[in-house]
């Protein structure tokens, strides 16, 4: 028998081989992370700088209104809130400035007086930034990602809640840019040409139970999780969001003028405000325009219509004769695969998303019309559920079966039970990441700077021959 051919040897030897084969794996899955969270870092740095760099003073400093935060403010918070999580919290290091922490702590700041404190300037937030990160990256090389690492760290979790944390503000800060008249050195995309569709087009969502939530721990938030089983009645669900064509008819109606649509504190709410349509748009003569980042844009009848409030919406529906629908009732339309009995990540499925299948991440700055991303339908054949606009449900915010707050209380805990609408869907705005199905954004149903529309549900009986609108998809 040859060298190395001893059974005995060769008994030793081999798990020694596949200890040292799966140290190798370890090490070459925690570098692949590694590369993966640096590249999601500096793609998303890059957009909140290419942001900041379009502003002179004026639109960094202005606050426009008490509910939105100066934009310096909101880039000295992001900084700072990056410096608490992946520096001190992973590292025990100190404060690089205690005077920082104080500034741009959300809860300790109440929005409406943040234009008044003596924030970073924005060469300075923008320096701040960058030594930040580049602590951020050096500490990086060192950490422990693998599945056994403590919860903040395991898989890069942190850090993956640190980009999407960055991305949410950018969200934030163009909600600020768009309420200015001031013109943002913005250019927006021409109008997309897409083939003509059927804007008021249902499709029927079966009855039934399915799986809602996520129990993923890598990139979600704490009030997605867990997941459940969830039993809804069969619906049916507007196949696009309600366009501007459509909401123009509610306006034109006298929708603003008349109680008989709007719930009661809805009304009341509009009473006050005296609102005639949704924000940004314009009536020159017979045709709307809509202002976007100071400028006058026509407004594309085919298009999404964005910046209502839930108090609109729901007066929308209710002229219409259909109603909003919960959820539970999104989620499944949106993420349940029927013929493989599984939640699906995406609507399209567990592919990330392309330009092809949502309008995500800043690409054009506005919405795109109905009908303008076909690849990126659900499993039920509803169109445009990731991306566009967020979309206005009646539920109310809450927690989760099995709910537990991480990595902190204050990101969902303190929210639930309060006076929030939950909206689903992502925005043009956001990052791709959170064009998830599971994905819940909420606000106070008077609020409508957010880049927010809807999508109409009517209730139904199941009847005879009732088949999958997708035509098998």
């Amino acid at each position: 028998m040859g060298v190395g051919a001893n059974p005995v040897t060769a008994a030793c030897v081999r798990p020694q081989t596949t200890a040292a084969s799966h140290v190798r794996d370890a090490r070459a899955d925690a570098e692949r992370t590694r590369r993966l969270l640096r590249a999601g870092l500096g793609a998303t740095r890059s957009k909140t700088l290419s942001i900041v760099a379009a502003l002179d003073h004026d639109g960094l400093h202005t606050q426009v209104h008490d509910f939105l935060s100066p934009v310096i403010w909101d880039v000295g918070h992001v900084g700072n809130f990056e410096e608490l999580w992946l520096l001190r919290t992973l590292s025990n290091r100190p404060p690089r400035d205690q005077e920082l922490d104080d500034l741009y702590d959300a809860f300790e700041q109440p929005r409406s007086g943040r234009g008044g404190l003596p924030l970073l300037a924005g060469d300075e937030a923008v320096a701040y930034l960058a030594d930040v990160r580049a602590e951020v990256l050096d500490l990086l090389r060192t950490l422990d990602l693998g599945p056994d690492a403590e919860p903040h760290l395991a898989g890069g979790y942190v850090h993956r809640m640190i980009l999407q944390h960055e991305s949410q503000h950018q969200e934030t800060i163009l909600q600020s840019l768009d309420l200015r008249e001031a013109v943002t050195a913005f250019d927006l995309s021409p109008v997309r040409a897409v083939p003509e569709v059927d804007d008021t087009d249902r499709v029927a969502v079966p009855g039934g139970p399915f799986v809602a939530g996520t129990d993923d721990r890598l990139w979600t938030y704490d009030n997605e999780r867990s997941s459940h089983v969830v039993d809804v009645a069969p619906f049916w669900l507007d196949r696009y969001p309600v366009t501007t064509r459509r909401f123009a008819q509610f306006v034109a109606a006298g929708g603003y003028e008349k109680p008989l649509w709007w719930s009661d504190r809805g009304w009341q709410w509009q009473q006050s405000q005296g609102h005639e349509y949704p924000q940004g748009w314009v009536q020159v003569g017979l045709d709307w325009f809509v202002r976007r980042f100071g400028r006058l844009h026509r407004l594309d009848p085919r298009e999404p219509v964005q910046h209502v409030s839930f108090f609109e919406a729901e007066a929308f529906a209710t002229w219409a004769g259909g109603r909003l629908p919960t959820e539970h009732e999104w989620e499944k339309a949106a993420g349940w695969d029927p013929r493989t009995g599984k939640a699906r990540r995406f609507p399209w499925g567990d592919d990330p998303p392309t330009t092809a299948r949502a309008n995500v991440g800043l690409v054009d700055l506005q919405p795109h019309p109905v009908g303008s991303h076909p690849s990126g339908a659900s499993a039920y054949g509803v169109q445009q559920l990731a991306g566009d606009v967020y979309e206005w449900t009646t539920s109310e915010f809450v927690a989760w079966p099995g709910f537990t707050a991480f990595p902190y209380p204050a990101y969902s805990e303190v929210f639930f039970g309060g006076d929030y609408k939950v909206l689903r869907g992502s925005s043009w705005a956001i990052g791709a990441p959170m064009a998830r199905v599971t994905y819940r954004n909420w606000d106070h149903p008077y609020r409508r700077q957010l880049m927010a529309g809807l999508r109409l549900a009517w209730d139904r009986e199941d009847q005879p021959g009732d088949r999958d609108p997708a035509g098998g998809r």
